[in-house]
């Protein structure tokens, strides 16, 4: 038999699974929905959604989910966001970051002193505007992981933007095809959550048009979860579509000026 197979029993891949952490985002019916008590290391999760449907600010509060300090309960941990589309902005981050912070001190009545430029700095920024600049990066993001092994979540928002033109169907599925595939990798053997957030595109049928997810049929089948999210009556709702761990389900949250809240 190949040496380089290791091959395991059922218990020791669901004790692996069981123990790795997730990162919270903040609504607890949202968590409970996906089924792992927020998103889940280790995995791959697409955030689907129509524009002002709630995709970049979900992201927001995963990259300050993600930097809560273990004596508050969280991982301790870095975020990477890659941004296609200009949809980041600073303030907006600082404002999710540390209310996310306060709320975690007032529930556990600690009292912890956090610079704001200590918070800021753990989270790595990268402008991958163009399909040529994006995909340049994406081919240094191993190195950037083993350079910053306290990295815990990668976001990509979006990642059909980059893919919009200048690039053929064929040439864009066997790229993306690539991509995930060193993606997965990345996430299992570093044990980082990569959230990719994508847009809504109509599908024109044989008598009417239907609103699907872009990159087609075949890319809905190469993350572990796919949520989509919309907006009603400005509150949001995420409907899970598909996951390897939990049924689908549907999930009420709202976004407030400190960022994802349960609707009381």
């Amino acid at each position: 038999m190949c040496s380089n197979f290791v091959i395991h029993n059922a218990a020791e891949l669901w004790q692996r699974e069981t123990c790795l952490p997730s990162i919270p985002t903040f609504s607890k019916t949202l968590d409970n929905a996906l089924g792992n008590d927020g998103i889940q290391l280790g995995s791959l999760t697409e955030i689907l959604g129509l524009p002002g449907s709630g995709k970049t600010q979900l992201c927001l509060q995963l990259c300050a989910s993600v930097q809560v300090p273990k004596t508050l309960g969280g991982l301790d941990a870095s975020a990477l966001y890659i941004d296609t589309n200009t949809n980041f902005t600073t303030n907006r981050f600082k404002d999710i970051l540390f209310a996310s912070l306060s709320k975690c001190q007032r529930i556990l009545d600690v009292s912890l002193q956090i610079s704001v430029e200590s918070a800021l700095s753990r989270l790595h920024y990268v402008n991958a505007f163009g399909l040529e600049k994006f995909c340049a990066f994406m081919a240094t993001l191993p190195s950037f992981v083993h350079e910053n092994p306290n990295v815990r979540l990668i976001v990509i928002d979006s990642i059909a933007f980059p893919f919009k033109e200048g690039i053929t169907v064929k040439q864009r599925t066997g790229l993306l095809f690539r991509m995930m595939a060193d993606l997965q990798r990345i996430a299992i053997e570093n044990q980082i959550a990569v959230v990719l957030t994508n847009e809504m595109t109509t599908r024109v049928g044989l008598t009417a048009g239907a609103v699907v997810g872009a990159l087609g049929d075949a890319w809905a089948h190469r993350c572990n979860t796919r949520l989509l999210v919309t907006a009603d009556a400005g509150d949001r709702l995420a409907l899970l579509m598909k996951s390897n761990t939990a049924r689908e389900a549907v999930a009420r949250f709202k976004i407030t000026q400190e960022g994802i809240r349960d609707i009381e």
